[in-house]
C-alpha cells in the first residue's frame, strides 16, 4: 500500500489521546483546580516526536532517496504545522492582551510575538502566569507547548538535510540521549520548553524523532503480529504510563518505553466503530495541542491567591471537553482548508526562492 493512501489508525488514536492527556495535565497541574490529573503526561511530547520520526519516514524516506529536496520536504512540514499554530498563537495573544501578566513587559512582548510569528523562539522573553505558577523563560510564552513544534521543525530539517543511514542514527541517538538524560538529571521537568534546558530540548528531541525513524526501519523487517484486541491495550498502555506519578526515573523508564509502543501500534483495529473512533482521535491530536494552552492564560487572573484552587475538577473536564469539540470544528473550518489553500503557492514560492539562490 503506498504512503498515500496508508492509515496507521491505531497511532492516529495514540496520538489523540496523549494530546488530551497533555491538555488535562496542564489544566489541572497549574492550580486551577484542586487534583492533578495526568502527572506523567510530559512523557507524552515524546510521543509525538517519535511517531513523527516513523510517520515521516514512512511517508518520505523512500522519497528523499529518490531526490526530493530537503527544500520541498520543509515546505510540505510548514504548510502542515503553520495554521493550527498560527492561530494557537493568536489565541495565546488574545489570551495575554485580555489578562496581561505583566504589563510592564509590553515590548518583549511584541518581540515575542515577532519571533513567533517566525516560528522561532523569545530569547527575551517575559513572565506569564499559567494559573498560579509565573514562569519567565518560555521559549514560546504566548503558547507554551509550540516549543515542541520548534524542535519538531529543526529535527525535520537535520533528517531531511542528512538522510541518516542507520549507523548514524545509532551514533547520533547514544549521544543525544547521553545529554538529554543529563538534562533531565538536573532539571526539574523534561527539558525543553525554556531558555534555560534550550540545548537539552534538541538532544530531546533528536533522540526520539531518530528513534521513530529507527522503529520505521525496524518495522519494514518485522512487522509485529499481536492479536485483535491489541489496539486497545495499546490505548490503555499510553494512558497508563501518563497517569503514573511524575519522578525523573519514572519519566525517563517510561520514555524509553515508547519506541516500542509505536511499533506495536502499528497493528489496526477491526471493527468499524474503533476505526472510525481511532481516525477522529487523530483528526482532533494536533488542533488540540496547539490550542488548548492559551486557555490556562486566560483563566489565570481567577487564581490570584496561591494555593486557592480556582476551579472544580468538573469544570475543568468541561473547559476540556469543549477544547476538543472546538478542535475538531477548527480542523474543518480553518486547518484542513487552509492547507489545501497553502500547499501549492508555498511550493510555488519554494520553487522560485530555490531559482533565485541557484543564479550566480
Amino acid at each position: 500500500m503506498s504512503s498515500e493512501a496508508r492509515r496507521f489508525l491505531t497511532l492516529d488514536a495514540t496520538r489523540g489521546i496523549a494530546a488530551i492527556c497533555v491538555m488535562l495535565y496542564h489544566f489541572t497541574a497549574s492550580g486551577l483546580a484542586s487534583t492533578a490529573l495526568f502527572p506523567n503526561a510530559v512523557v507524552a511530547v515524546d510521543y509525538f516526536f517519535c511517531l513523527s520520526g516513523f510517520i515521516l519516514s514512512f511517508t518520505y524516506e523512500q522519497r528523499l532517496r529518490d531526490g526530493m529536496t530537503a527544500g520541498t520536504f520543509m515546505t510540505r512540514r510548514l504548510v502542515r504545522l503553520y495554521p493550527m499554530y498560527l492561530l494557537g498563537l493568536l489565541l495565546g495573544l488574545g489570551a495575554e492582551l485580555a489578562a496581561p501578566s505583566l504589563p510592564t513587559e509590553w515590548s518583549r512582548l511584541v518581540l515575542a510575538a515577532g519571533m513567533a510569528l517566525l516560528f522561532l523562539p523569545a530569547f527575551a522573553p517575559f513572565a506569564v502566569r499559567t494559573g498560579t505558577l509565573t514562569i519567565d523563560d518560555f521559549l514560546f510564552p504566548l503558547n507554551p507547548p509550540a516549543w515542541s513544534l520548534f524542535y519538531e521543525l529543526v529535527v525535520n530539517w537535520i533528517y531531511g538535510i542528512a538522510r541518516p543511514s542507520t549507523l548514524a542514527i545509532l551514533i547520533v541517538m547514544a549521544v543525544s540521549f547521553a545529554c538529554y538524560a543529563q538534562s533531565v538529571h538536573f532539571h526539574t521537568v523534561p527539558p525543553g520548553f525554556s531558555i534555560g534546558s534550550f540545548g537539552g530540548g534538541l538532544a530531546r528531541a533528536l533522540f526520539f524523532f531518530l528513534g521513530g525513524v529507527l522503529v520505521f526501519r525496524i518495522w519494514q523487517r518485522v512487522p509485529p503480529r499481536l492479536p485483535a484486541f491489541w489496539p486497545i491495550v495499546a490505548c490503555v498502555i499510553l494512558v497508563a504510563i501518563c497517569a503514573l506519578p511524575y519522578g525523573k526515573f519514572t519519566y525517563l523508564a517510561s520514555a524509553l518505553l515508547i519506541p516500542v509502543l509505536i511499533w506495536s501500534s502499528t497493528v489496526e483495529p477491526v471493527t468499524g466503530l474503533e476505526q472510525r473512533t481511532y481516525s477522529w482521535l487523530g483528526e482532533i491530536s494536533y488542533p488540540v495541542y496547539a490550542l488548548h494552552a492559551p486557555l490556562v492564560i486566560f483563566l489565570q487572573p481567577a487564581t490570584m491567591s496561591p494555593g486557592t484552587p480556582a476551579f472544580s475538577l468538573p469544570f475543568e473536564l468541561t473547559a476540556a471537553a469543549c477544547v476538543v469539540v472546538a478542535a475538531f470544528v477548527l480542523s474543518r473550518a480553518w486547518d484542513i482548508p487552509v492547507r489545501r489553500a497553502l500547499a501549492r503557492p508555498a511550493e510555488r514560492l519554494r520553487a522560485m526562492l530555490a531559482g533565485v539562490a541557484a543564479k550566480p
